[in-house]
């Protein structure tokens, strides 16, 4: 009886150990869900823009304006902003709306990332990481490698549209910067 009592909870640990073991994300493609870029196991936007023949400083002014003229939220700050080394680094909020649809409960999902602008002679590096979910409007934040893991139905369609999102933000931030209207 105890034997089979120790092999039996012997079998639930090994099944319980490997459950835990594969539920870190494994980015076999390098895109974690099939959508996002993967750096060191984590999502991460990388964007090295060339401006032609533009100084640090004014790189470093035109994203600047880039900053004020994007992103209207009062809660958003970049604490690094650094002129002489030409670094801006802060938090960012990406809020996907997802309409409800028969199939679809849709809803509201805000992400907060951190995004790094490194300005130098004629370039920019802007890289977009440390992508988390916050959980209903609560300061619980969940990463987005443990949110890709979810299996409702919403998380892919989510997903693809923050992908979206976020490219369309180095993008504008690209557009803006090197191309640069001045008056």
């Amino acid at each position: 009886m105890n034997t089979a009592f120790l092999s039996l909870l012997t079998a639930c640990l090994f099944l319980t150990g490997s459950v835990y073991a594969d539920s870190t994300p494994n980015p076999s493609d390098g895109k974690l869900a099939g959508i996002f870029p993967v750096v060191n196991q984590k999502a991460t936007y990388i964007d090295v823009v060339d401006c032609g023949s533009v100084t640090q400083t004014d790189v470093f002014r035109r994203v600047r304006l880039w900053l004020a003229q994007s992103n209207s939220s009062t809660v958003e700050t970049f604490p690094v902003m650094d002129k002489e080394t030409g670094d801006l680094a802060g938090r960012l909020t990406q809020v996907i709306r997802l309409p409800r649809t028969e199939t679809s409960a849709g809803g509201i999902y805000t992400f907060q990332y951190s995004l790094t602008i490194e300005c130098t002679n004629r370039k920019y590096r802007a890289t977009i990481t440390r992508i988390e979910l916050e959980e209903n409007g609560s300061n619980k934040r969940v990463s987005l490698e443990t949110f890709c893991q979810r299996t409702e139905k919403d998380t892919q369609a989510v997903c693809a549209e923050l992908d979206k999102q976020l490219t369309g933000v180095l993008a504008s931030l690209q557009e803006s910067v090197k191309n640069y209207k001045a008056f």
